[in-house]
């Protein structure tokens, strides 16, 4: 009876450690895009390589009910450079990453932490999907007054 658990832990050891790899992966992935995004790394070119191409952004704004919605690399690292300026002190801490069931979704846990003196801890949570290294989605589940003031300045489809 013993031999034979042993050998079931093993096969479900065997059959388990691609799930674990996978989930391991994803989280790997989405690390190095979300921390290259919080920097916003670009390369030589000025190309934000870990937004695709064709990436979303979302982000609720419970206080008016609408919701951001910001398409395309090009407009996602214009809406983040300035939302960036908008809030040039607001620091991201305590990043907790959670995997899925899905091999390219992850959810992400952050503290947004106001530099602007008065030292505002707000806890985050967010989707991120991963097409390979780069971020094809990215769902804020909390809205921020940061994100309004970036939709009154910057041109971004609402819907």
């Amino acid at each position: 009876m013993r031999k034979l658990l042993v050998v079931f832990a093993a096969l479900a050891a065997i059959h388990l450690s691609p799930a674990f790899s996978a989930e391991r992966d994803v989280i790997d992935r989405a690390k190095l895009a979300f921390s290259d995004q919080l920097q916003l790394i670009c390369s030589d070119t000025g190309e934000y390589d870990w937004i695709a191409e064709n990436a979303v952004y979302q982000y609720p704004l419970h206080d008016i009910h609408l919701k951001l919605r910001v398409e395309g690399r090009d407009a996602i690292s214009r809406h983040l450079r300035a939302l960036s300026e908008v809030a040039p002190k607001t620091a991201v801490e305590d990043v907790t990453y959670y995997p899925t069931l899905d091999s390219d979704i992850v959810f992400v846990q952050y503290d947004l932490v106001s530099g602007e003196g008065r030292n505002e801890r707000r806890r985050v949570a967010g989707i991120i999907e991963m097409h390979g290294d780069q971020i094809a989605s990215f769902i804020q589940l909390n809205s921020t007054r940061e994100n309004l003031k970036v939709m009154q300045t910057v041109p971004a489809r609402v819907n």
